[in-house]
C-alpha cells in the first residue's frame, strides 16, 4: 500500500513541480470570482464503512502531502492545504451512496481561487483508491 501512496504522492509533485516557473500553475485553469462556484469531481468506491472511509480519505491527503485544517465529521467534510510550491487546498466530502458505495467530492482551490483543473483531485482520487484497496493475499 506504501507503493501506492509514494506514486500518488509523486503524481501530485510532478503536477506541482511542472508549473513551479509559472507565476501560478492554476492561473489560466482558475474560475473568477464572479464564475459560478466550482462543481466537484465525484467519484464513488466500494468501502467496508463510511468511517472507515472518511479516516482512510485522511490519510490518503496526508500522503500527497497535504495538512489537514478542519474535518467535520457529522458532514463528512476535510479540508487540507499545501503549502509549497503554491498554496493548494482540497475539500473532500465523503457519503455513503448506499450499503456498499461510498461517494468522495473533491473541489479545488488556488489561494481561494476555485479551480477547474481536474489533476489534483485526481491525484487524490488515485491515492483514495489505492488506500481503500485491501492489501494483497500472502500465502
Amino acid at each position: 500500500m506504501t507503493g501506492r501512496r509514494t506514486a500518488g504522492a509523486l503524481a501530485l509533485t510532478a503536477l506541482l513541480a511542472t508549473h513551479a516557473h509559472a507565476e501560478s500553475p492554476f492561473a489560466t485553469l482558475s474560475r473568477g470570482r464572479a464564475a459560478n462556484a466550482p462543481l466537484p469531481v465525484t467519484r464513488d468506491f466500494a468501502a467496508p464503512s463510511l468511517e472507515v472511509a472518511r479516516r482512510l480519505a485522511i490519510s490518503a491527503l496526508q500522503d500527497l502531502g497535504f495538512a489537514l485544517e478542519a474535518a467535520n465529521s457529522e458532514a463528512g467534510t476535510i479540508s487540507a492545504s499545501r503549502l509549497d510550491a503554491h498554496p493548494l487546498r482540497l475539500t473532500v466530502t465523503v457519503g455513503a451512496r448506499d450499503e456498499a458505495t461510498i461517494s468522495a467530492a473533491v473541489v479545488t482551490d488556488h489561494a481561494g481561487t476555485p479551480v477547474a483543473d481536474p489533476r489534483p483531485a485526481e491525484a487524490f482520487f488515485s491515492a483514495y483508491a489505492a488506500a481503500l484497496s485491501p492489501p494483497p493475499e500472502i500465502d
